[in-house]
């Protein structure tokens, strides 16, 4: 699972994403492995919240 949002964080850290201001704010601070890893966390927070809020729909098999 590290692995996956690890590689989706590098993604994120792009200069056109809305999280490249994010990545360079912690990259100064704690470096650039640092900084990615953040951003993975920060990512791993949307996702929990989207599946919360869509409840067990989330999980539901689509015909």
């Amino acid at each position: 699972m590290r692995w996956a949002l690890f590689e989706a964080a590098l993604c994120a850290s792009r200069t056109s994403s809305p999280d490249h201001r994010y990545f360079l704010d912690v990259k100064e601070r704690l470096g650039a492995k640092r900084a990615y890893l953040s951003v993975a966390r920060k990512l791993a927070r949307r996702v929990h919240h989207i599946l919360r809020s869509l409840g067990d729909a989330a999980f539901e098999q689509v015909a």
